[in-house]
């Protein structure tokens, strides 16, 4: 955006070109020089360091004469051993600089401003810091406020009213500045020049309905580290309700289902409602407020958040959006207002978005419902193997699995194995309902309620929550059996909560509930063969071997069962 703001400053006294969007790696570099004409007075592009040496590709083919540098964060910084290595391929850029030229270095950022320390060519310098060459004094950003500030440069003072959405603009904005300056502008101009320039689509865009209700579209990259600003920007405004969404988080390095809680938490403090999007989305559900549970919640697809979304605003309410382009295209809440949109793929992953894509008109299958909305009828019970066995008092054994006999003996049917098992050994009938099968009755002297729902595996959510309605009971009784891919074959683990952990039987689980509070009991079917697609694995009979690993599996998971029947005391908690 540094470029595309300078680019805007200058084009209203120059004529030039700069790379579009961001077209930033050596072949779209190579395109931007081969747009210069003899008439041109600049030629701006953004140079992109996503690799170890890639900086040294771009500038054999763009040798600049003036160089920006905003900030040093943890962009791409998964492909550097360290921060320090990533600010030294941005270092290149300087450093390449002839003696002639000039370094525009933030000096808020200490990894930028010691650039100059190396620099041979002249260095100007911006930021809030009172010793910068630019500087901004007086910042106001709070919404619905637009960005406004005054710019001082040596003995010169010039307001500057923006049109872009919250303070933390300034590093691009400055940068843009010193950079105008640098190319022989006036202040002036520049304050000229950026009160001219629009909000950027997908980077702090603001979109308002004819509902009035106004959205932030900050969807087009997540990056963890830009979350902090985000709530401050909602921190600051005002609006009659806010409400935050959140997508895929990008550059996160390490311990990603902790980083989401702690948005999560971040999150809620700032916004009335906090909506979480995609494949981590249960994550998220660690840091729900007992105090208020309705505040948090998660969906696996966009489609679904769309509807609970455009279900619950109205006028004056003040949405953020956050997301990355390529993973979720969160601009599909706003355009399914107007009904402007019919694909709701999770996985085209195309770095576009939709108002530009020939397929969004394309239908496609809608994300399942995973909360029924529809007044369900109690199941009548009666008395099973002479035993009258309520339901709210027992432990509620959910064994996930895809229904039909072509998946009996496959990784993704554990679950539907061990609550057969366990069935057969306590002579516990099967009964039917609409959402699958149900048996009644006491392994030891515990009450249970074994559970198979009847739909496709990644769909269970919505099932088992209109049984658990019907019957009823609560996520605080149930045990969810399923296979784990991440686990050796044969192993089995307890575990009292948490995330989904990538499988989507869980996920649909956990966001029909709106809930991570399930005990689960995980058999471990990781497959021998590393380089096998794990989606065609699960659903692969196992072979004479593994099956008999698996059985031994299933003897200690019923062991397992009966240690947990056996330290159950009572209603659970």
């Amino acid at each position: 955006t540094a470029k595309d703001l300078l680019h805007g400053i200058l084009s209203g006294a120059l004529h030039g070109v700069a790379n579009p969007g961001t077209l930033n790696v050596p072949p779209e570099v190579a395109k931007t020089v081969l747009q210069v004409r003899p008439g041109h007075a600049y030629c701006i592009a953004e140079l992109s360091e996503h690799l170890p040496g890639v900086m040294d590709a771009n500038l054999v083919l763009f040798q600049p004469a003036i160089a920006i540098v905003t900030v040093v964060k943890d962009d791409h910084l998964a492909a550097f051993e360290s921060r320090d290595a990533l600010a030294g391929e941005i270092a290149k850029l300087v450093h390449h600089l002839p003696a002639t030229g000039t370094a525009v270095l933030n000096a808020d950022d200490p990894q930028v401003l010691a650039m100059a320390a190396q620099c041979r060519a002249k260095a100007l310098t911006y930021g809030l810091a009172p010793e910068a060459d630019v500087r901004a004094e007086d910042v106001s950003a709070a919404w619905p406020q637009r960005l406004q500030m005054t710019l001082v440069y040596r003995d010169q003072r010039m307001h500057v009213q923006t049109q872009l959405c919250g303070a933390h603009w300034l590093p691009s904005v400055l940068g843009a500045v010193g950079g105008a300056l640098a190319s022989g502008l006036t202040l002036a101009q520049c304050a000229k020049g950026l009160e001219g320039v629009e909000p950027f689509e997908g980077r702090m865009q603001p979109v308002t309905t004819p509902e009035g209700v106004t959205f932030i579209r900050d969807d087009f990259k997540a990056p963890l580290w830009t979350l902090d600003a985000c709530f401050e920007f909602m921190k600051a405004a005002k609006a009659t309700r806010k409400i935050i969404v959140i997508g895929e988080l990008s550059d996160i390095i390490n311990k990603k289902e902790k980083r989401y809680e702690q948005v999560a938490q971040r999150a809620q403090e700032v916004a009335d409602i906090t909506v979480f999007v995609g494949p981590w989305a249960t994550s998220a559900l660690a840091a729900r407020q007992k105090s208020n549970p309705d505040a948090l919640q998660i969906f696996n697809h966009v489609k679904s958040a769309a509807d609970y979304i455009n279900s619950i605003t109205q006028e004056c309410d003040l949405v953020f959006l956050k997301g990355s382009c390529k993973q979720d295209h969160l601009q599909r809440l706003i355009l399914a207002r107007c009904k402007e949109v019919a694909c709701w793929r999770d996985d085209c992953q195309r770095n576009q978005f939709c108002t530009v894509c020939p397929d969004r008109m394309r239908p496609s299958l809608p994300a399942p419902l995973s909360r029924p909305v529809a007044v369900l009828q109690p199941i009548s019970l009666e008395t099973v193997n002479g035993v009258q066995t309520s339901v709210d008092e027992a432990t509620v054994l959910i064994g996930l699995g895809n229904p039909g006999p072509q998946f009996a003996n496959t990784p993704h049917n554990v679950g539907y194995a061990l609550v057969d098992k366990l069935a057969a050994s306590s002579n516990l009938a099967w009964e039917e309902a609409p959402e699958g099968w149900f048996a009644r009755g006491q392994i030891g002297e515990r009450p249970v309620c074994l559970v198979k729902i009847r739909s496709a595996m990644n769909l269970t959510g919505a099932g088992l929550h209109q049984l658990a309605q019907r019957l009823p009971f609560t996520s605080a009784q149930c045990v969810l059996v399923f296979d784990d891919l991440d686990l050796p074959l044969g192993a089995v683990r307890l575990r009292e909560r948490g995330s989904a952990g990538g499988h989507r039987g869980v996920a649909s689980i956990l966001e029909a509930f709106q809930t991570d509070a399930f005990r689960r009991l995980k058999i471990g079917v990781a497959p021998k063969d590393k380089t096998v697609s794990r989606a065609a694995y699960v659903l692969q009979a196992f072979d004479a071997t593994d099956r008999l690993e698996v059985e031994k599996a299933l003897v200690l998971a019923t062991a397992k069962v009966g240690d947990l029947l056996a330290g159950t005391q009572g209603k659970p908690k």
